[in-house]
């Protein structure tokens, strides 16, 4: 707790200093940014993949925002993750079957937040540091978790955001692992594009082909031991047609295809495996809904929910056979409130029936299974341009 205070009032102090030489920065450059998101979400499963749990709890992200330019942007502040109830927290919450992935209990979660932003084109932004998520990289639900927004490590590295006509793309590295010389641990990061190609865009409709890869790679070549290294890839390609029945309201539909492999001596009972994820979704004054159809064979995600794996893990060794899952989503949001949003989330995944194999023990055959979970989160994002405060302030001089 105190280093968290010893944070906050460094970047008061910052801010005020900088703000104090207004003259010599104009107004608009310098502002205070907040972040603040409240979270409480159930998961309710009671499928043979996972154990149900809950998260209850915050993040908070002030910043200090300076323009330097029109082409450069610099942040400075802090991102501290808190959960109600516990002493401990795990590095990223992903229940991942990858190594180095695990829990690992520390005492505090306050990371620094720095990130510095150029716009080397007006097509091209590069982000160091702390990287811009994009509600998870505009990742395909069986690639990423939504949940891993608010209640996972912030991304950081380098980024590289295209944006044309289009084409647009997500370009990023985000570094889980940094290894010193002779270390006797592994890095590790992760690598990963997504792209979208915009085919047709015409009055009410839209034609995307979305194309996605992550690579996670544990390695690195300045250890005390050789150790071998490890990559494993996830990628998906598919189509998206949207239709706009207003301003705020749309339909939509889609399919991917993705995929699973591996390279490296990795302790999994297959090397590659693939899914399909087909979608149906509307959008209407705040509130969305999508309905999906997923087929999955010998697929494991890297970041998505562990309902798209082949991999039980509450039960060690149990691998599933081919198996099919409809997936429910409903979202509302409302954003009645300045600088504020109130969203209510609920999803459902229901395994249609299915089988599995566990070495040693008999052919486990199921039939259908639901989980569900809901959570209601609270946002608020203000902005305090720190210049017009400094006016203010010397008019009463």
């Amino acid at each position: 707790m105190r280093r968290i205070v010893l944070l906050l009032v460094t970047i008061v102090f910052a801010a005020s200093s900088i703000s104090q030489n207004a003259d010599t920065v104009t107004n608009s450059r310098l502002s205070l940014r907040t972040e603040f998101v409240s979270f409480f979400k159930d998961n309710e499963f009671s499928a043979e993949k996972m154990s149900g749990y809950t998260l209850p709890g915050f993040y908070f992200r002030p910043r200090v925002v300076w323009n330097v330019d029109r082409r450069v942007r610099l942040e400075t502040g802090v991102h501290w993750l808190h959960y109600w109830g516990a002493t401990s927290y795990p590095r990223l919450i992903s229940f991942s079957p990858f190594p180095e992935m695990g829990e690992k209990p520390r005492s505090g979660h306050v990371l620094p937040w720095m990130q510095a932003c150029v716009d080397v084109l007006p097509q091209l932004t590069l982000v160091f540091g702390s990287l811009e998520n994009n509600e998870g990289h505009h990742l395909p639900l069986p690639l990423y978790d939504p949940e891993l927004i608010y209640a996972a490590d912030p991304d950081a590295g380098v980024q590289m955001l295209l944006k044309f006509k289009h084409f647009d793309a997500d370009i990023w590295v985000d570094w889980k692992d940094f290894i010193f010389r002779n270390s006797k641990t592994q890095e590790r990061f992760i690598f990963g594009t997504s792209l979208n190609i915009n085919a047709l865009r015409k009055r009410s409709v839209t034609l995307d082909f979305p194309m996605h890869l992550l690579a996670q790679h544990t390695g690195g070549e300045m250890l005390a031991e050789y150790i071998a290294p490890i990559s494993v890839f996830n990628f998906a390609g598919g189509v998206q047609l949207k239709y706009s029945l207003s301003n705020v309201s749309n339909l939509k539909t889609g399919c991917s295809l993705v995929g699973f492999t591996h390279s490296g001596d990795v302790a999994l009972p297959f090397d590659k495996g693939w899914g399909v994820y087909s979608y149906i979704g509307a959008f209407f004054w705040g509130a969305s809904f999508d309905i999906a159809y997923w087929h999955g064979d010998d697929f494991i995600p890297l970041l998505g929910s562990p309902h798209f794996s082949q991999i039980s893990l509450n039960t060690e060794g149990l691998v599933f056979d081919p198996m099919d899952m409809l997936v429910l989503r409903a979202d509302y949001r409302l954003g009645a409130f300045r600088h504020t949003m109130l969203s209510f989330e609920g999803m459902s995944y229901i395994y249609l029936p299915y089988s599995g194999d566990r070495p040693g023990f008999p052919k486990v055959e199921r039939g259908a299974a639901a989980s569900f979970s809901f959570g209601l989160l609270l946002k608020v994002n203000p902005k305090i341009s720190l210049g017009d405060i400094h006016n203010k302030l010397k008019g009463y001089k």
